[in-house]
């Protein structure tokens, strides 16, 4: 049996119901076939037959795949005899009572599974596949229970998040959920894989660059990632799901921040010249940038209480500034970072405050020669008074 995984060598969580195994460090799925000795499919199932498909999406563990039926009805039996018009009826009628027994009753939490596939690869679906689960199948009636006898902000974060970010905003606001149920479950499988990156360990992904590729608006995103978060905590703290295994901190800071170096590059290369745009991000992403100074990325900075997409946002747009390029470009680097204009406005001037009141020293780089510069300007036009 194989325990060891293929990609880093960490262990495998093997996972009979559905034939699998996942490594405890990568969360990459490996084929588990088990063998005759342990299942004894052999025996009753013929000697050539290793291993029996299941269904990895059912509702519950162990589900049978639904078989292929003529609609029309068979005529004759496997061993060529042609049936009585008596065995055809009763034949239809148990097939019609084994369709509607493997009907499922999610069928929003396949199609789910199926847009995560597509999007970001079948390896990602099956790491995610707890929080697809949590956000596509509804309670079970025993869960439904218990919600009822909770308070009443439990009961609405247990509510089924498809229900909530498909009828998000009602008739007031139509834009925080998908015109469509194809653009509903892309927004959902953008939110999953995004929360994945920091709960599950998964493969960072880069939510602008997909965002544009989907056509997904960011409150869309935030409106999912929101509700799906919810959710699941609270299903955690009822013991209904798995606790999710973290990433460390500092190295989910140090990843964001190479997505929105990224973007902020893209972002600036569409309205500066290229020597324009190298200045800027050398100055704030360098060796010896504005970043590096301020002791970031660390969850030891003194800005470490704050976003790194905020924080980058605010240190690119002061760079900006002081070289005199900052006209019209506030929005499009908000956007850069999924933040707002006036977020970073307002960050930037606490930022300043900060640093004068003396609790950001390390904002010198950012703040030094603004005093000075303002001191200059006011001698001017002092001068310039003294000689009217």
């Amino acid at each position: 049996m194989k325990t060891q995984c293929d990609e880093c060598g960490g262990n495998l969580t093997i996972d009979l119901a559905r034939g699998e195994g996942i490594c405890d460090v990568c969360s990459l799925v490996h084929e588990h076939i088990t063998t005759d000795a342990e299942t004894n499919s052999g025996t009753s199932m013929g000697e050539n037959r290793q291993n029996e498909a299941v269904n990895r999406e059912a509702g519950r563990a162990g589900a049978r795949m639904g078989a292929k039926m003529n609609p029309f009805g068979d005529k004759v039996d496997a061993t060529g005899q042609r049936l009585t018009p008596q065995q055809r009826r009763f034949a239809r009628r148990m097939a019609m009572l084994d369709r509607s027994s493997q009907r499922d009753t999610d069928p929003m939490y396949a199609a789910l599974m199926a847009t995560i596939r597509r999007m970001f690869g079948k390896d990602l679906a099956a790491a995610v596949e707890p929080l697809a689960r949590a956000t596509a199948r509804k309670l079970t009636r025993a869960q439904e229970a218990t919600r009822k006898t909770l308070t009443t902000g439990e009961r609405r974060r247990l509510k089924n998040p498809k229900t909530s970010i498909c009828r998000a905003g009602g008739k007031e606001h139509p834009e925080l959920r998908g015109g469509t149920d194809k653009e509903n479950l892309e927004i959902m499988a953008l939110a999953i894989a995004s929360i994945a990156a920091k709960w599950f360990r998964t493969v960072s992904i880069n939510e602008k660059q997909l965002m544009e590729t989907y056509g997904i608006t960011q409150k869309q995103l935030v409106n999912a990632r929101k509700v799906i978060m919810q959710h699941y905590q609270e299903r955690v703290k009822q013991g209904w799901a798995a606790r999710p295994a973290q990433l460390n901190a500092a190295a989910a800071r140090e990843d964001e921040l190479d997505k929105v170096a990224l973007n902020l590059n893209d972002c600036l290369a569409e309205r500066l010249t290229e020597e324009q745009v190298h200045t800027v991000m050398e100055a704030a992403f360098g060796a010896f940038g504005v970043m590096s100074h301020i002791g970031e990325p660390s969850v030891d900075a003194p800005t470490s209480n704050v976003a790194i997409s905020m924080v980058a946002g605010c240190v690119v747009y002061n760079i900006l500034t002081r070289m005199g390029l900052q006209h019209g470009h506030l929005n499009a680097i908000a956007k850069a970072v999924l933040r707002s204009g006036a977020g970073i406005k307002s960050r930037l001037e606490e930022l300043h405050f900060r640093y004068q009141t003396g609790a950001f020293p390390q904002g010198e780089v950012m703040f030094g020669n603004d005093e000075d510069t303002a001191t200059d300007d006011e001698m001017g036009s002092a001068e310039e008074s003294a000689e009217e």
